[in-house]
């Protein structure tokens, strides 16, 4: 499978990629403790060098919890344990690399570090994540092969949890109508899950597409790993599709980190007899958009069902308008990336959203995020 060399910084000659994967070993390090020390230390060499009375300080650790850190730091040696990841294939991406996918950093507690096996997560037109019910009918089966195969052709990429019924069912539609699809897994690598989806997953890596995951390669399956993996689904897609879903279906925990997002929630309609039903029912109820065929996808994007992508004129701009519009892209940007990418102040920023807005070219997607448009001018 295609290796991949990150572009993030270094120090002394070692990838940031490398002090974050270590970091995110410690005891009691989750994503967000790791985010805290990025805030405040700025890099994952930072990080490493820090000493005790600095950790405690950021942490708000007990001085018996910065001893443990610290013991399993001495045991630790950041570019042998990524070299050991890459080895087997896999690339690995810190949250301060600068290909590190943009929308994750939207996320309350962003993966520290992101594996990946296959190709590099690069930004689509559009991502779909499509999501639903373990225990597929055969309703589901062809409802989620008929929407997708609708999007044949399309600059689209389908995002899914590789696991059994509508998740799986997804990958498949995808591959077999040439698409790109990401799988974000609930486990390492070396311990994929469900066992029965791991000739699905080569398939995916092999095929032009991408299995994710935060863990380590030996990561077991473990039940509070899904929810976590969700998140991710969540924050790498445009829009969520709920195919089939019981009312208290793990999908729908992918649907409230969308709300939080600001992602667009669709759902297929079902049977009112059907228990793979009453979670799709209920998000209709609440909002959510109805999609009943491949081109109601479609017609939420502003795109035809001729075959070809409508193709949106570039706008002719210039200065600061021009390096904004250059940064947002389709998904969600925020105003702390745009500034950081565009080198533009904030005011100048806001200014040139601003107009890029009345001009009809860039739309607030949620609190201080920005994406493009699809309308003409």
């Amino acid at each position: 499978m295609p290796n991949r060399t990150s572009v993030g910084g270094t120090a002394n000659g070692v990838r940031e990629a490398a002090y974050w994967l270590a970091i995110s070993q410690w005891p009691r390090i989750g994503p967000r403790r790791a985010l805290r020390l990025k805030e405040v230390l700025g890099t994952g060499a930072a990080v490493w060098q820090a000493d005790k009375d600095t950790l405690q300080s950021v942490l708000e650790f007990t001085p018996e919890a910065v001893d443990k850190i610290l013991e399993v730091k001495r045991r630790q040696d950041p570019p042998s344990m990524l070299q050991r990841i890459e080895q087997t294939g896999a690339w690995v991406l810190s949250f301060t690399d600068a290909d590190y996918p943009a929308s994750l950093l939207q996320l309350f507690d962003p993966p520290t570090v992101l594996l990946g096996w296959g190709q590099p997560v690069v930004s689509h037109s559009r991502h779909l994540a499509v999501v639903g019910s373990r225990r597929m009918t055969s309703y589901g089966r062809r409802v989620t092969n008929e929407l997708i195969a609708g999007l044949a052709g399309r600059d689209v990429v389908v995002i899914s949890g590789l696991a059994l019924g509508i998740d799986g069912e997804a990958h498949r539609a995808a591959l077999a109508n040439g698409l790109v699809t990401w799988a974000v897994l609930g486990s390492g690598f070396a311990h994929l899950y469900p066992p029965q989806h791991q000739q699905l997953a080569l398939e995916i890596a092999e095929n032009g597409g991408t299995l994710l995951s935060e863990y380590w390669p030996d990561t077991k399956p473990e039940a509070h790993h899904f929810p976590a993996r969700n998140r991710i689904i969540a924050a790498l897609a445009d829009a969520i599709l709920v195919v089939e879903a019981d009312h208290k279906s793990g999908s729908l925990i992918t649907v409230d980190h969308g709300l939080d997002l600001g992602r667009d929630i669709w759902a297929v309609p079902g049977n009112v007899t059907s228990r793979f039903s009453r979670g799709t029912n209920n998000l209709l109820r609440q909002g959510a958009t109805l999609i009943a065929s491949s081109e109601d996808i479609l017609a939420e994007w502003n795109w035809s069902s001729s075959g070809a992508q409508d193709e949106v004129e570039m706008p002719s701009l210039q200065g600061a308008n021009q390096l904004v519009y250059q940064v947002v892209g389709h998904q969600d940007t925020s105003l702390e990336e745009i500034v950081e990418a565009s080198g533009l102040t904030t005011a100048e920023v806001l200014a040139a959203l601003m107009e890029l807005e009345l001009g009809g070219w860039v739309e607030a997607s949620a609190a201080q995020s920005y994406r493009r448009t699809s309308v003409k001018a």
